[in-house]
């Protein structure tokens, strides 16, 4: 850790002081770091070992650049840069104060139905922005969904494609290295097809059951509607999110979105 931490600390240089680290999301270690005691914080989030020896990293600041315009519009939280750290590949974001979906889920277990609308409200409208730009969310998590005292945030946009691109010969070799195995796709699952917004549309439909639930569906898990009492329109929208064929999904977020409606009273 101590080593990890100087080397991370070297190169965010005199302008950051790295403050400290915390829980990991898989294989990747993140710190925080902040210019002054009251500024706001940087989240320092480190590839996994194997994967930044693969990395050519001049390629992947390219990427994240590209990202920084492209993906800045709220709910969605853009990069602010990256670079090598001794042997390691970092990428940087605004650290925000609050808790992550995930988090929220292993104390409580499930939303009120309300809250879940609110929150599949604010990431397709997140996903709406990058899709609209043609860029793929590509890792779609309880982990990158941030819940605060406002509206939920949508973290790590287009960061397994920037990964992916920076790669030798491209394709999708982040895939397995970051992404949780339950919200990848069937067709990335199997076929090593890149990030896609239907691809998206399938996580989406993960975090809805699991929302609601408190687990991500399984093969032989009951249809949400056996579960908890759901209106209509959110049955629909879950099941063709989790369809297994691309072209039966959603084409994207923002025909999700349009048919999103409110809760008719119930917590």
């Amino acid at each position: 850790m101590a080593g990890l931490r100087a080397a991370l600390q070297d190169a965010l240089g005199p302008i950051y002081r790295v403050e400290r680290e915390v829980r990991p999301i898989g294989d990747c270690r993140m710190f925080v770091a902040r210019e002054a005691e009251d500024a706001p914080g940087l989240l320092v989030k480190v590839l996994p070992a194997e994967l930044s020896l693969a990395v050519d990293v001049e390629v992947f600041e390219r990427e994240l650049l590209l990202l920084v315009d492209r993906v800045g519009a709220p709910p969605l939280v853009p990069p602010r840069g990256g670079g090598r750290a001794g042997a390691f590949v970092y990428h940087t974001r605004v650290f925000v104060e609050g808790t992550t979906l995930r988090a929220w889920l292993a104390r409580h277990g499930e939303l009120p139905l309300r809250r879940a609308v609110a929150v599949l409200r604010d990431i397709l409208t997140g996903l709406t922005h990058a899709h609209a730009a043609h860029i793929a969310h590509g890792d779609l998590k309880p982990e990158n969904v941030l819940l605060t005292d406002g509206p939920t945030l949508v973290a790590d946009t287009g960061i397994v494609g920037a990964v992916d691109r920076a790669l030798p010969r491209g394709g999708s070799g982040a895939t397995g290295a970051l992404c949780a195995a339950a919200y990848v796709a069937p067709e990335r699952a199997s076929g090593g097809t890149p990030a896609s917004p239907a691809g998206d549309m399938f996580a989406v439909g993960v975090l809805v059951y699991e929302m609601l639930t408190g687990r991500p569906p399984t093969p032989e898990a009951e249809p949400l509607e056996q579960v908890r009492s759901v209106p209509p329109w959110l049955r629909e929208l879950a099941r063709r999110c989790l369809m297994p064929e691309p072209g039966e999904r959603w084409g994207d977020a923002a025909t999700a979105l349009a048919s999103v409606g409110r809760p008719s009273g119930a917590e």
